[in-house]
């Protein structure tokens, strides 16, 4: 991928997501918070359709002048203070256009992995997680990784996912779509106020992880996981390293459950402890699933459906 291309590609991924969190900001009538992160991104607004006008050759099927017009239309808005027709713009207008642009991307490059990157952060984790093997430090083995199940695809936002097989069935980790917008409603969903710690099963390839780190700039963060390879994939293909450098987090390898089983049974009061479905989906062995199990109020509820 071309470096310019890149640029287009990384800077549209922030956008999308900060847009997607502003679009909810503008629902629940937060406007204040709302139109701080509009107007932080206009700039980033401007630089991509700028950017696209430069690259036109490249990005021959998308409508310029449509383009222009829905810019017009944004900054209208925010002017009038029609915050109704705002959000809708960005929804409806802005954040498909996006799509359809990272989209572009994705048909005309490969998914590239930076091994420098992987190395990285493989021994970052090795540094500052906990329990993980030193044989980490061989090279990733895709060919095992693709024998066993697991596959790395492009969302439409531009951003990885993650899928996997377990007990003869296929699944994702993350939404094939907008991905900072599912993570930010589960971090929403798990965040509470007076909570001084979270201890949550499932790393996935961390996106609910980064939501909750931002939502909550206090508590500390416990993640368990039992799945090495899952690890390996989130180091390949994302920047762990911006998680793992963040003193508030710890990420723990847990192959038998037996550590979040004790570390459960002695949290705090103010401690809260969550479960990141897919992972709990994924975990392997029939006694991993049970130590859960007898934690999870909800889960004999799911696995009967």
């Amino acid at each position: 991928m071309k470096e310019n291309i890149r640029s287009i590609f990384e800077h549209n991924m922030k956008l999308l997501g900060d847009m997607d969190i502003a679009v909810y900001y503008f629902r629940e009538q937060q406007y204040a918070t709302a139109l701080n992160m509009v107007a932080h991104s206009i700039d980033q607004i401007k630089f991509i359709i700028e950017a696209i006008i430069t690259d036109r050759d490249y990005f021959n099927l998308v409508d310029t002048e449509s383009m222009l017009e829905m810019f017009t239309g944004i900054l209208e808005s925010k002017r009038n203070k029609d915050f109704i027709l705002l959000a809708d713009l960005l929804e409806l207008q802005l954040i498909n256009f996006i799509i359809g642009v990272q989209e572009l991307i994705i048909s005309k490059e490969e998914i590239i992995f930076n091994e420098d990157n992987y190395k990285e952060n493989i021994l970052l984790l090795l540094e500052r997680g906990v329990g993980f093997p030193e044989e980490l430090k061989e090279p990733i083995n895709t060919v095992k990784l693709l024998e066993n199940g697991y596959r790395v695809e492009f969302t439409s936002s531009g951003r990885m996912t993650l899928a996997a097989e377990n007990e003869g069935a296929k699944f994702y980790f993350h939404t094939n779509s907008r991905i900072k917008a599912e993570a930010f409603l589960l971090a929403r969903h798990w965040y509470q106020k007076d909570a001084k710690g979270y201890i949550i099963y499932g790393f996935g390839m961390g996106y609910h992880i980064e939501e909750l780190l931002a939502m909550d700039n206090e508590a500390y963060i416990e993640i368990y996981e039992a799945d090495q390879s899952v690890i390996q994939l989130a180091c390949a293909f994302t920047q762990v390293k911006n998680l793992l450098q963040n003193q508030r987090i710890k990420l723990i390898y847990d192959p038998t459950l037996e550590l979040i089983k004790n570390r459960i049974t002695s949290k705090d009061e103010n401690v809260t402890f969550q479960v990141h479905y897919p992972s709990y989906k994924n975990i392997r062995s029939r006694e991993g699933k049970e130590i859960l199990e007898t934690l999870l109020p909800w889960s004999k509820t799911i696995e009967d459906c």
